[in-house]
């Protein structure tokens, strides 16, 4: 009873994460780190009143890799590293003080605590969800509140979009563009957290639709019987999947958007993939026969919604996009500091250095993740942060080829990691407290479900 309340909690925490403008202010990501390390020490109490098999499946090469990327970050804040490493400002501004300072890698040691204490308290849900994820009936529990969580979110952003009302008590006296953004300020970030709950409600329909019933002494249903009862066991989750796509075509947001259709269409690929090599031709059409339903109803979404997102498409210059100078600047930074970088959590302070666009907006987030953790950490340490996150892809590639039931779990960590990742080269939606939440707790639950539970 206590790990299902860890569980709740965990849950919980992460529906709400988007509530406070995606929990991206420091009293809302502090608060959201100190609940979620309080969820930790609920499961730790669990462990005690009744000892829990720890997991012993995700590989160990993948937690060393993410701990020795923690390790260098804590050494980029600290004063512990030769005085060779520390960056040159910190004895400039010592000289410029008429005082000596102990110089660090990182250029902002305070930002670099601070970030770090946000990934860790991700790799926390990660953990939990992986530890409590389990059982395939909470994964299953699990997919359906997200789904009714991106319905909530989805159905008070269109209220706000087509309703034309701006809620105070939200966004303050801030005046925002008419695009969709629920309750987050930037419209890219709820893009990205949309399209993960979508992700979530076409896994939930498919394993809600190919279940098989299991009643006794069952007479056969013909054509239009099988038909009818599609149609009443579907109708809900399809208006579900109507309205969820389209907020995410409202937001009007091009990365977000292209980033959700690779992610669909990789659930989709594996799905397909896997029932091919099923045996049992009546259960593949069937379950062809509902992802294709929900494909329709997404085209449907995007018919009627399109018109801005389409026309901001066949805008779109990639040559005349200011951040590709940007991208350049960066890549300039890198190459002058590869091995140590300017300290994890920095780039805000650090990028002043190297940012020469001559515009009046100074870019505070490099607007592409991958390329901004190789700034601030340096390659190597980026390189086992990447490794780790690709590590979990790679467990649960495993769980879609070798397990026979509830593969579609793992399917769905792929999609989310295909569907953040691409949305990482161009923007920094998976920085975000609450987008960075939603993404581990699914990739917990797809590792946990990338093996059988009869075996833990």
């Amino acid at each position: 009873r206590i790990a299902g309340l860890a569980y709740v909690l965990l849950v919980l925490l992460v529906l709400l994460a988007p509530l406070p403008l995606g929990s991206n202010r420091e009293w809302s990501w502090s608060l959201a780190a100190a609940l979620t390390g309080l969820v930790g020490m609920v499961w730790l109490l669990a462990g005690f009143v009744r000892p829990m098999i720890v997991s012993p499946y995700l590989h160990p090469l993948i937690p060393l890799l993410f701990l020795l990327a923690l390790a260098w970050v804590v050494l980029q804040a600290s004063s512990l590293t030769p005085g060779a490493w520390a960056h040159p400002l910190w004895s400039m501004a010592g000289e410029t003080l008429g005082e000596p300072l102990a110089g660090r890698i990182s250029l902002a040691p305070q930002d670099s605590w601070a970030a770090l204490m946000r990934l860790v308290s991700y790799a926390l849900v990660f953990l939990l969800a992986l530890q409590l994820g389990r059982e395939e009936r909470r994964a299953r529990t699990v997919f359906g509140w997200l789904t009714v969580a991106g319905l909530a979110y989805a159905v008070f952003g269109l209220a706000v979009y087509w309703g034309g009302f701006h809620p105070g008590w939200l966004f303050g006296d801030t005046i925002m563009g008419h695009d969709l953004r629920s309750t987050f300020v930037n419209r890219n970030h709820f893009a990205t957290w949309q399209g993960l709950t979508i992700l979530c409600a076409l896994a939930y329909f498919y394993q809600r639709m190919s279940r098989p019933e299991t009643r006794p002494y069952a007479v056969p249903k013909d054509r239009e019987e099988q038909v009818e009862a599609f149609v009443l066991k579907a109708w809900k989750p399809m208006i579900a999947l109507l309205l969820m796509v389209t907020a995410l075509v409202l937001t009007h947001s091009r990365g977000g958007f292209v980033a959700a259709v690779a992610g669909a269409a990789t659930l989709l690929w594996l799905l397909d993939r896997r029932l091919a090599a099923r045996p049992g031709r009546g259960r593949r059409t069937f379950s062809r026969v509902t992802a294709g339903t929900a494909l329709v109803v997404a085209s449907i979404a995007f018919f009627l919604t399109s018109e801005v997102l389409l026309d901001r498409i066949n805008r779109t210059d990639i040559t005349a996009e200011e951040r590709v100078a940007v991208f350049g600047n960066i890549q300039r930074a890198i190459g002058d500091n590869p091995a140590l970088g300017f300290g994890y959590g920095t780039f805000a302070d650090s990028f002043r250095l190297y940012d020469q666009n001559e515009g009046p907006v100074h870019y505070d987030r490099a607007h592409n993740t991958w390329l901004e953790n190789a700034f601030e950490l340096g390659v190597p340490a980026a390189l086992l942060l990447y490794g780790a996150l690709v590590g979990v892809a790679m467990t649960c590639w495993r769980g879609v080829r070798r397990r026979h039931r509830d593969w579609v779990y793992p399917a769905t960590g792929i999609a989310a990691a295909v569907l953040v990742g691409t949305h990482a080269m161009v923007d920094f939606s998976v920085q975000i407290p609450a987008v960075a939440m939603l993404f581990a707790l699914i990739l917990g639950i797809a590792s946990a479900q990338s093996f059988s539970s009869l075996k833990t």
